[in-house]
């Protein structure tokens, strides 16, 4: 099973993220906002990673960026498309705590089976047992997703969401919380971005600062089990 390759109409100017003065407002009884003032690019083809405060300001901004929460102020476009509904379709939020995150008892074949009906991809028992095998991971279907090393769950949860023939942008939110090395991911992020997707990390400052250190190759990370 390959990641979709972005349509050569889709060229990179066209699918590329503006995030402009972005805020979103707190819940009743929250007198600040959850995010606030928040810009940026994210160029199609690249890896953007975007310092946020842990916790709460990630799920909120990844929500923005995706359609999901109504903006207290601010703009945030994706191929120059910034209706609700097109957001939706072109992006897919990864791991996003409370949100898209996997319960980590549940077992890995039924994490991917969901992945793989949400990617609109075969999720029969078959074609999960495909993609298991496919990844070095035929003998851990019953195992619980919190007992996959941290780094290799964050890459498979991008793999999966990158399956969708419509989906152009995804927001992995929050990485750093699981630990662990960040590099497979980082190389995961990379090699997705290099079909042509438009990845957006966001992730803490701290993080940001430690990944841009790293020499990194956009090439396939299967990271030993533990």
């Amino acid at each position: 099973m390959t990641v979709p390759q972005v349509a050569p109409s889709d060229s990179p100017d066209v699918w590329s993220v503006v995030v402009d003065d972005v805020s979103v407002a707190g819940t009743a009884g929250k007198h600040e906002p959850f995010v606030e003032g928040v810009a940026f690019t994210a160029p199609a083809g690249e890896v953007t990673l975007v310092a946020t405060d842990p916790g709460i300001p990630q799920v909120a901004l990844a929500l923005a960026i995706g359609g999901r929460v109504e903006l207290l102020r601010g703009h945030v476009s994706a191929g120059g498309a910034s209706d609700t509904a097109e957001l939706q379709r072109r992006s897919r939020l990864v791991d996003v705590a409370d949100v898209t995150s996997p319960e980590e008892a549940v077992a890995v074949r039924a994490v991917v089976q969901e992945e793989l009906a949400l990617a609109e991809q075969p999720a029969s028992r078959a074609a999960v047992a495909a993609f298991l095998d496919d990844h070095d991971l035929a003998d851990a279907g019953a195992r619980p997703w919190g007992r996959l090393p941290a780094a290799r769950r964050t890459s498979l949860l991008l793999e999966l969401g990158a399956l969708h023939r419509h989906v152009r942008v995804l927001v992995l939110a929050g990485p750093e919380r699981h630990g662990g090395d960040p590099l497979p991911w980082l190389e995961t992020c990379h090699r997705l971005a290099a079909t042509g997707l438009a990845v957006i990390v966001l992730t803490t400052a701290a993080t940001v600062a430690a990944l841009s250190t790293l020499t990194v190759t956009p090439a396939a990370s299967k990271e030993p089990l533990a």
